[in-house]
């Protein structure tokens, strides 16, 4: 009975482990789209976590991080310059008619 006690705990610690490790994946890179400054001096790069989320980063930095819940299928995001240092992120996605209006502001760090 000691032996199956053991077993068990270290069975269970085993997975908990496992569970801990798998939420550091945060992003999906897979969609990743880079977006190249109107005077082309630097790029964005807009990347999603695994309920589409978007993230901007730029030179790698993490610059804008969607604070909403997430959404239940794959949505996209599209970047519209509006001048050098400030965008405009909105939904683009054939599923935008179900969510309210998703455009965003963001003004670019120099």
């Amino acid at each position: 009975m000691k032996k199956f006690n053991i077993i068990l705990i270290l069975f269970i610690s085993s997975i908990f482990l496992l569970l801990s490790g798998c939420s550091s994946i945060k992003y999906e890179t897979s969609r990743d789209r880079i977006i190249v400054s109107p005077n082309k001096s630097y790029s964005l790069t807009l990347r999603y976590d695994n309920v589409s989320r978007p993230f901007i980063f730029k030179d790698g930095e993490l610059i804008y991080e969607y604070k909403g819940s997430g959404f239940t299928e794959t949505v996209y995001f599209n970047i519209k310059w509006i001048s050098d240092d400030e965008i405009l992120l909105y939904l683009e996605s054939p599923q935008k008619e179900k969510y309210s209006k998703e455009e965003y502001h963001i003004k670019l760090k120099k």
